[in-house]
């Protein structure tokens, strides 16, 4: 792994302690800015991909069968990590038909124990799995990424239903998550014969579990959110496969949850606002591209019925002429 990236989530674990301890609060989102602005991107490498016919294909038909049977699977650590490899996979009917289904179908059938979903979260959480190839230009290793944090708010769903929360590591879930919205600006929603991509898709079913998870602390889910606001500030590649929608559902349910994020919300919106006014026209596609996500996004919190009173009156106060 890129040192850089081990730095950064001690960098991030650190900025998160503070805001614990009440020593950083309205300098929160620009920090977390200047952390996503000294990222060094790399040229591209070589993306390993999973052999699609290592026996893949016969090991979902064999936990299909027993699924069907209604029976428990055991997953030894080696067959779980073979499995959910080839989320890694660029052919959708392995990917996302056979890995995904599987092991979703799985977890709501209450084939998997305890222990085995916990190893479940902890191998879809790894730097390994999260940030491959994410400092580099677009590439394969995307789906791999994108898969395993979709698949990761999944089986995180599934442990609160399970009621086993106490038996993660949920710190290290928060500065794992936090490290990867930092990282990831692969914006592609569906790519063809490939299927989808859909990286900001998994990033946000990602937020909206944890920011519904009792044992997270307030400060921890302001800091993801935060963490998101400033990352959506630097994409210079538009969103428009859904997630703004997504993201109006998550920023809404959020901010009617407790008036700190309404606050905090609120003033990262206001801060973007000046920002893009003060860079007047843009001159190229990053900067119309900025500018459209922020637009898009406004639009789809706009139509939200059950946003806060405050929230409804910014929004509309503000018109955008630019476009």
């Amino acid at each position: 792994m890129d040192e850089q990236i081990g730095e950064l989530q001690r960098q991030l674990a650190a900025l998160n302690q503070e805001l614990k301890d009440g020593a950083v609060f309205q300098s929160l989102g620009p920090r977390l800015g200047q952390l996503m602005d000294g990222i060094h991107r790399h040229r591209r490498t070589p993306v390993t991909l999973p052999d699609d016919q290592d026996g893949i294909t016969e090991f979902l038909a064999e936990l299909r069968d027993e699924l069907n049977q209604n029976h428990a699977l055991y997953l030894p650590l080696q067959d779980l990590d073979f499995l959910l490899g080839h989320l890694a996979s660029p052919n959708p009917d392995i990917r996302y038909n056979g890995v995904n289904f599987t092991v979703y179908d799985a977890l709501q059938q209450n084939a998997l124990d305890a222990n085995e979903q916990v190893t479940l979260i902890n191998f879809l959480s790894r730097d390994v799995t999260l940030f491959s190839h994410v400092l580099e230009p677009v590439n394969t290793a995307v789906f791999g990424r994108a898969s395993s944090a979709s698949m990761l708010a999944v089986a995180l769903h599934f442990a609160a239903e399970n009621q086993i929360q106490g038996m993660l590591d949920y710190q290290h879930l928060v500065n794992q998550v936090a490290t990867y919205i930092c990282l990831e600006t692969d914006t592609r929603g569906f790519v063809n014969q490939q299927g989808w991509a859909h990286a900001y898709a998994a990033i946000i079913d990602l937020l909206m579990v944890l920011s519904e998870t009792d044992d997270l602390p307030r400060a921890d889910k302001l800091f993801l959110l935060l963490t998101l606001i400033e990352r959506l500030k630097r994409l210079t590649t538009p969103l428009i496969y859904g997630e703004n929608d997504r993201m109006a559902t998550y920023f809404v349910t959020l901010t009617n949850r407790h008036s700190l994020y309404e606050v905090a919300l609120l003033n990262a919106l206001k801060q973007w606002r000046q920002t893009v006014a003060r860079r007047r026209r843009p001159d190229n596609l990053a900067g119309w591209n900025q500018f459209f996500n922020r637009k898009r996004l406004a639009d789809a919190l706009r139509l939200r019925k059950d946003a806060s009173p405050k929230l409804k009156k910014y929004l509309n106060s503000t018109i955008d002429f630019l476009g």
